[in-house]
């Protein structure tokens, strides 16, 4: 809807300008808010994960469900499982994985909840295991867990029920016709605006690794004296990654 739209974007641009023009001042609001989330809703958020990856296995081990198709019975897959499993891991979590499959790593090897506990030592070979662990546990069953639910929930009610394919036809068993007013466009430029963010940090990765690539290889010119990509190398990698996606 309108609403959605123009909310969406005020949003978006009032946060982009903020951060352009008083960077120090947006930055040291947005971690300070984040850390008041983390602080707050950290168990909330764990108790939450982890009652979604009980309904995956629920929804896994019950036959009915397995059956169920997100459609009508007479509707055909667009894609193959290969294509949507390209899909997912190319245009979706496939430039966090490549960034983090070293970082995350190299993070919790310095300090996890084993080392705060006393019982491995953090940046010492006791901790490697560890280190590895607490890694595939953010990139594993609880993520794809999130994802699951999401997309089946998009999926049925969409496809199914014949509802918009928005965030806030997941939730109709729960708010029912509300979701036509406030609640249901609150749901839904939420759901905008964090999909915008996340995107957007998913390709300010992408741009950074790109364009330490070109450097690695002799590409010259793309950054500045830090080691980070300049203007130039910031629209190089854009558009070389937007016209392969």
């Amino acid at each position: 809807s309108q609403v959605v739209t123009l909310a969406s974007k005020a949003v978006i641009a009032g946060l982009v300008v903020w951060a352009i023009a008083f960077p120090e001042q947006s930055g040291a609001v947005l971690n300070s808010i984040n850390a008041f989330i983390l602080s707050s809703f950290a168990t909330w958020y764990i108790w939450a994960v982890a009652l979604f990856v009980l309904v995956c296995l629920g929804l896994a081990i019950w036959p009915t469900a397995g059956k169920l198709k997100l459609g009508q019975q007479s509707d055909v897959p667009e894609f193959s499982n290969f294509s949507w499993f390209s899909m997912m891991f190319g245009a979706g979590i496939g430039v966090g994985m490549l960034t983090w499959a070293v970082a995350e790593p190299v993070y919790h090897f310095n300090n996890n909840p084993e080392v705060i506990q006393g019982i491995t030592n953090g940046g010492a070979a006791d901790n490697i295991r560890m280190a590895y662990k607490w890694s595939f546990l953010h990139w594993g069953l609880g993520a794809w867990a999130c994802y699951a639910i999401a997309g089946l929930a998009l999926g049925f009610f969409a496809y199914r029920r014949g509802l918009p394919l928005t965030m806030r036809s997941s939730l109709t068993p729960i708010f029912g016709e509300r979701l036509s007013g406030g609640i249901g466009h609150t749901v839904d430029i939420v759901a905008v605006v964090a999909t915008i963010l996340g995107v957007a940090q998913t390709l300010g990765f992408g741009v950074e690794q790109f364009v330490s690539g070109l450097t690695r290889i002799g590409i010259g010119g793309l950054t500045n004296a830090e080691g980070t990509a300049n203007t130039t190398g910031i629209l190089v990698a854009i558009v070389v990654i937007m016209s392969a996606s």
